[in-house]
């Protein structure tokens, strides 16, 4: 069996390890006990101890319930797990992928891994995120070792591996199943070649058919759960991919194609391998967002690959540009850290500036015996000084396929003011519900994160009176 890159990468060095993991480490663990808990991590800290008994999605909260009986359970102890996964996430993706794309990449993708803005928020959040990233990079190693190495003890530990993954959150299910589309493209499209195994193709495929017959009934029902809601997060078929390409950013995305553009021509297994593996999700996020509420998050188990061929990239211009000048050859690696400095600094920026907490203060201060209460952002419960009855969630403030006017108009007849909080970013809200704020309510307090970036983050508070002059802009407000 011919190998994929020739001769086999050494051991990589210890003190290299070292090194990847002091730097994961420093720059993740950096102020985890100080930040608010934003968005979902709020129901991972409150609910843990009710989700670990659940059998879908139960990997992460079983940790957090370890780490509350170990620590306590102060609510940033939630988080734990997601920064321990996400600073062993580095250096073995390091370890690991060296030995498919050769040291010096997977030192250069390791390196970059570590500025990665995606990478750094949900090292940080307490979600299941982080256990998808470094279970899926391990199984998608795994996948291409057994396809290339034609051993079998490699596809079992790929299927251990993507196992896991899915045991923090379903989704990851495309590991494994993108991995078998991929290995039908190799068979089919590099049938001739000696350089992947097709004993190995033949034996996963077998096991995929055995293994549908399980777990499809499993999946389905995972998904009417998700598409019985009835929600959506506004991002629609156009604009999913958009986003996706912004939450891995730019410059890796750019990096990462001229990644695959170098390995078609000179590990072309691997690219077939690659292609599909990183395509076949970004398809399902296409053909699924008009239908259920799927975040481009959804496809976190791709960025590991996304990293990986932006480290190619650099290391095959370190190795055309050498004979130059040593700076010259670590141009590309510098101008991606480069670009991603921004958004990296604006992580600690944000956090230090924006707290939800504040919003929650205004309220309190201004709150009046009667008045209602209309609060998207999650968490809103676990930060007040005394119990508030708020009402029923209504869905995302980004759903543009609620029918708003229909569903706040009963808000006008109660007779009460109306407390309105929603978050402020880069996404504008429903344009329904935008119009409905616009028409019925004034916005009386906003709070901006501190950032260096193109991002925007933030809280907005609207209220609801019986006193908004609607002389102006009627034809839009009935």
């Amino acid at each position: 069996m011919a190998s994929l890159v020739g001769q086999p990468a050494k051991t990589p060095k210890l003190v290299i390890l070292i090194s990847l993991t002091v730097a994961a480490f420093v720059s993740r663990f950096y102020g985890i006990w100080l930040w608010d808990l934003v968005g979902d991590e709020n129901f991972t800290a409150v609910f843990a101890h009710e989700r670990y008994k659940s059998f879908i999605n139960p990997a992460y909260y079983s940790l957090v319930m370890a780490f509350y009986n170990i620590f306590g359970d102060d609510y940033w102890i939630s988080r734990l797990p997601a920064l321990i996964m996400s600073i062993i996430s580095i250096p073995t993706l390091y370890f690991f992928w060296s030995r498919i794309i050769g040291r010096n990449a997977a030192l250069f993708a390791a390196c970059i891994l570590i500025f990665s803005a995606w990478h750094l928020w949900y090292s940080q959040f307490a979600r299941h995120y982080m256990g998808v990233f470094l279970f899926a990079s391990l199984a998608y190693y795994f996948f291409i070792a057994a396809l290339t190495r034609d051993r079998t003890s490699d596809l079992v530990w790929a299927l251990v591996f993507s196992l896991i993954s899915m045991l923090f959150h379903a989704t990851a299910a495309w590991v494994p199943a993108s991995s078998a589309i991929a290995y039908i493209a190799v068979f089919l499209l590099h049938r001739d070649s000696t350089k992947f195994s097709q004993r190995i193709v033949k034996l996963y495929l077998g096991i995929c058919i055995l293994a549908a017959l399980a777990v499809t009934p499993v999946l389905i029902n995972i998904l009417n759960i998700w598409t019985i809601q009835g929600d959506t997060w506004g991002y629609g078929a156009i604009l999913i991919v958009p986003q996706l390409v912004k939450y891995i950013q730019i410059p890796l995305v750019i990096s990462g194609f001229f990644g695959w553009l170098l390995l078609i021509k000179q590990k072309s297994v691997l690219a077939t391998f690659l292609t599909f593996t990183i395509g076949t999700p970004i398809l399902f996020l296409v053909i699924a967002t008009p239908f259920m509420a799927i975040s481009p998050a959804y496809a976190y188990y791709i960025l590991p690959l996304i990293i990986i061929l932006s480290g190619v990239a650099c290391e095959e211009v370190r190795k055309n540009t050498s004979s130059s000048s040593v700076p010259l050859s670590f141009l590309a690696f510098v101008l991606i850290l480069f670009s991603l400095l921004p958004s990296f600094a604006s992580h600690y920026l944000e956090k230090t500036s924006l707290n939800f907490n504040s919003a929650v203060q205004f309220l309190e201060e201004n709150y009046l015996q009667g008045d209602n209460m209309l609060v998207f952002p999650p968490g809103f419960h676990n930060k007040t000084s005394k119990q508030y009855e708020t009402l029923p969630y209504i869905g995302f403030d980004r759903d543009s396929s609620k029918n708003w006017k229909a569903a706040l108009d009963p808000i006008l007849k109660s007779g009460n003011r109306t407390w309105i909080v929603t978050s402020s970013k880069r996404q504008p809200l429903a344009p329904r519900l935008e119009n409905w704020l616009l028409c019925n309510a004034r916005l009386i307090w906003q709070e901006q994160a501190k950032r260096i970036d193109y991002e925007v983050s933030g809280y907005q508070i609207f209220l609801v009176t019986h006193h908004i002059d609607k002389s102006f802009n009627t034809t839009n407000c009935q």
